[in-house]
């Protein structure tokens, strides 16, 4: 699919849902941010990259999980109460928070040895949210089936994930410029939490791809 239409189905869904999404997604999203900024405040910026990226990847499938069962019981015309789909997500979260663990490291050391590299890994690693949440693949079958599944879509996911995260990432960048070196906390909840839910839109597209990807050849 061309990444244009994608995203362009992918605001048409997202524009008509964003209540519901906010609704399940926000209330993490603002706990997590709160969070980081109590670490900082506690351990320093010296000793709080670490503890940074554990509290990330235990909030994270949280909200991500969310979006995914949302999106996709919407997807099949099911209308999921709240409770119901976060009942799902806490049923996906130890394995998905191990993925998330995984993933984090994998893109660490990508990046470590080159950004290229992280990012070829990143890109790899597109459906595997996917195949654990809706599927129920374990981590390992998760990340090793994405890399099978991303083979021949990754210059759609690249091209996906920049045209929405390139204007982010410049606000992002002019934000923390107009706090200065020492930035209200509020103001970074806000920046942080902002970055957070519109991000949700890259999880929305790439889920519409996965879709695309995992539907079965019809028989001839």
């Amino acid at each position: 699919m061309n990444p244009l239409e994608l995203l362009r189905d992918t605001w048409y869904f997202f524009s008509r849902n964003v209540g519901q999404i906010a609704l399940l997604c926000l209330p993490v999203i603002l706990t997590e941010a709160v969070s980081q900024q109590v670490l900082l405040a506690w351990l320093g910026q010296s000793k709080v990259q670490a503890w940074s990226i554990i509290v990330s990847m235990l909030f994270y499938p949280l909200y991500v999980g969310a979006l995914i069962i949302f999106t996709d019981s919407r997807s099949h015309r099911i209308r999921l109460k709240p409770r119901q789909v976060i009942e799902l997500t806490l049923f996906r979260w130890p394995s998905f928070a191990v993925l998330a663990a995984i993933s984090t490291l994998l893109i660490m050391v990508g990046a470590w040895m080159l950004i290229l590299p992280g990012l070829y890994v990143m890109i790899k690693l597109a459906f595997a949210e996917y195949l654990l949440v809706l599927e129920g693949k374990s981590p390992l079958d998760a990340i090793r089936l994405s890399f099978e599944l991303t083979k021949g879509h990754f210059l759609t996911i690249l091209a996906c994930i920049l045209m929405v995260m390139g204007p982010i990432w410049l606000i992002d960048w002019w934000a923390y410029q107009e706090l200065g070196d020492q930035p209200d906390p509020v103001g970074i909840v806000m920046l942080e939490s902002f970055n957070s839910f519109f991000q949700l839109f890259v999880s929305v597209a790439l889920y519409r791809l996965f879709s695309l990807v995992n539907e079965p050849v019809p028989e001839q």
